[in-house]
């Protein structure tokens, strides 16, 4: 029979085992990383200079860059395309972690409207990065309507593309591509991030008329470098925000009825209500898992010590 003392030294030396091989492989991916990234050569392009990561050049090897992230020269102009769109690069902040681009067809209209095939609102989603998050506090949205819109101040007209029978619409806030914000017989028809980091961008709080957004727009607005998502500060600060923000809602909601089941509910429920919104926002991350041990350590305790108040 084995000695208790020598299986417990075995386990220990196996979980020891264990770990450095992990530890060994962690090391040996990131160091590939940055071994792949220091044998890729920096390019520039017009008056953007020594650009590297997250960014390629068409044409080099496939470990360099990030290939959604890739740059084509045309005529010293760097051009990147988002979603389906073609877009002009003007500035790169290596130490923000974002860059500036402008819808290349704002220069080809007297009339312009962005193309429909819009950045991603949310980034886009691919493997365990997100890429391409708009990184602008404002968004203008363009929608065609079959009547005149009357007294509403954040539907400003563009008279330049309505018809007889047509009638287009710029709204411009934080949120003006939500659904809750278009007239139901409007329907789509464009929409576009505005202004960012180091550049002009208007305030959210304010409807600004069809002149003033194609400025902005020709102005450019900034995108955030591919990061992943449940390691962001910023990503996890904003997540927290709202679902608590959501949770004081639903609590304040059931907690005003006039029905017990759903005061009760309001009571139990928002601890699941807050965990629910945050694995919908980051499923099972570290954030959420986090989120599980602090609040069921909270609920032992408050056990605890109303058991301890009962007695």
């Amino acid at each position: 029979m084995m000695n208790s003392g020598a299986s417990l030294h075995s386990v220990i030396l196996k979980a020891f085992t264990i770990s450095s091989t992990l530890s060994v492989l962690v090391i040996s991916s990131e160091a590939a990383d940055i071994l792949g990234q220091a044998v890729c050569p920096s390019f520039s392009c017009g008056h953007l200079q020594d650009i590297h990561y997250p960014f390629r050049l068409r044409g080099d090897p496939p470990g360099c860059g990030v290939q959604e992230y890739e740059l084509v020269c045309v005529d010293n102009h760097a051009i990147i395309h988002i979603n389906r769109g073609r877009y002009l690069v003007t500035n790169i902040s290596y130490s923000e972690s974002i860059f500036s681009v402008i819808d290349v067809n704002l220069y080809n209209s007297s009339c312009p409207i962005p193309n429909r095939d819009h950045p991603y609102v949310f980034g886009m989603k691919s493997a365990n990065m997100t890429l391409f998050y708009p990184y602008a506090p404002t968004w203008a949205t363009f929608v065609s309507c079959p009547r005149i819109i009357k007294d509403n101040v954040f539907y400003r007209p563009v008279a330049c593309r309505s018809t007889n029978s047509s009638f287009v619409y710029v709204l411009t806030s934080m949120f003006s591509y939500s659904v809750g914000n278009v007239q139901p017989s409007c329907r789509y028809l464009a929409m576009t991030p505005l202004g960012g980091v180091r550049i002009n961008a208007p305030d959210s709080l304010i409807s600004y008329d069809y002149e003033h957004v194609v400025k902005f727009m020709r102005t450019g607005f900034a995108v955030q470098f591919p990061f992943k998502f449940q390691d962001s500060p910023w990503a996890y600060s904003w997540i927290i925000n709202t679902c608590l923000n959501d949770s004081m809602s639903y609590f304040y909601k059931q907690i005003s009825s006039t029905s017990i089941g759903n005061q009760s509910s309001a009571i139990v429920g928002i601890d699941i209500h807050f965990l629910k919104c945050l694995n919908d926002y980051s499923y099972q991350t570290k954030l959420f898992w986090a989120a599980v041990v602090i609040i069921s350590a909270i609920n032992i305790m408050k056990f605890i010590i109303g058991n301890d108040q009962i007695a």
